[in-house]
């Protein structure tokens, strides 16, 4: 099971007191076990003796080291679950969110369970045409996403106010600055001077402008947030709590951290199929806002893992020889173009 210093224990006294919380005095619990996929919230499916089953999410305890972008998060992950909604994904229902914090010194939220295994631990148990239509698949789930534009016209982390604005340039400039205040806190040495980081967003401003509309963006589509039944389709995209209302191309960076999913051809084709836009015809703003949004990803993964930590050496290893890699070569383009 994953181990991060954000994991919650909760134990069964606790679990019952949750679970009454959200569903009253006569509920019970028969079953459970804790999920282990997770490195950030503490989860749990649940049996209730009426038949019900449930999963259970109990946000960071209140000591846990966070970046300023995960305060509030389960927050996050509740609205996208409501927005969602309107696209018509595969996605647990949001049965209860809970953020009175009597029971608990945190948030917690109960969603439908859903039956299948995450799409990563299976790629090793896929075939090609099972994986080209799941590719399909979560592009027209992308497209579907990016249909739901913020009702309240802002841009940015819904749970963090500091981190919201009206434009998308405030917005991104405000999420890069948090971000690198994060890693002066925690003492992350970063491969590039962050002046040298703000002032490369900065001179991007009127690139970050040409996008109008905050659309809902999940932002960590990569495959171990997706479900997938046993007849190879999507039954679930979860952990929505990373979502940003911002640029639709963020989907296509969290979807492959370490990779392009925009140059991904089945992708695409569900993207395209589904209405979104083409990403093979993207124009030069585009591209460097995509590559605006790679150097986010890689300094949210490099800076995370000291508070996180993480103890996965080939994780930790590879982050920490490839995000700084990432990262240079990123300001590098930008600074030409």
């Amino acid at each position: 099971m994953p181990e991060s210093l954000t994991k919650r224990r909760v134990d069964e006294v606790t679990l019952h007191a949750l679970i009454r919380a959200a569903f009253g005095a006569d509920a019970r619990i028969a079953g459970y076990r804790e999920l282990g996929d997770g490195y950030f919230n503490a989860a749990f499916r649940i049996q209730l003796d009426d038949g019900r089953d449930v999963v259970l999410k109990a946000s960071p305890p209140p000591d846990a080291a966070l970046l300023r972008y995960e305060q509030d998060i389960m927050r996050a992950e509740a609205e996208f679950f409501r927005m969602a909604i309107e696209a018509g994904v595969p996605q647990p229902r949001l049965l209860h969110a809970d953020f009175d914090r009597k029971v608990i010194d945190g948030d917690f939220l109960v969603l439908s369970a859903v039956d299948g295994v995450t799409w990563s631990s299976m790629r090793a148990d896929l075939g090609a045409d099972e994986a080209a239509a799941l590719s399909r698949e979560l592009g027209s789930c992308m497209a579907r996403l990016h249909t739901v534009r913020n009702p309240s016209g802002l841009f940015g982390y819904p749970a963090v106010p500091e981190l919201s604005a009206p434009t998308w340039p405030e917005a991104f400039a405000a999420m890069l600055g948090a971000l690198l205040d994060d890693a002066e806190r925690y003492g992350v040495a970063l491969p590039v001077p962050a002046e040298d980081l703000r002032e490369v967003v900065d001179a991007q401003a009127g690139t970050l402008a040409e996008v109008t509309e905050p659309v809902l963006v999940h932002f960590d589509l990569w495959p171990g947030n997706i479900l997938i039944t046993d007849s190879g389709r999507i039954a679930a995209l979860i952990d929505g709590e990373r979502m940003i209302w911002g640029d639709p191309l963020m989907e296509f960076i969290g979807a492959a951290a370490f990779g392009r999913a925009d140059q991904d051809g089945d992708i695409q084709a569900g993207y395209l199929a589904a209405g979104g836009r083409d990403m093979s015809a993207a124009d030069d703003g585009a591209g460097r806002r995509m590559t605006l949004y790679r150097l986010y990803l890689q300094l949210l993964m490099l800076i995370e893992m000291t508070p996180r930590g993480y103890t996965d050496p080939g994780y930790v290893d590879h982050v920490n020889t490839e995000a700084p890699k990432r990262i240079a070569a990123a300001v590098a383009e930008l600074s030409h173009r």
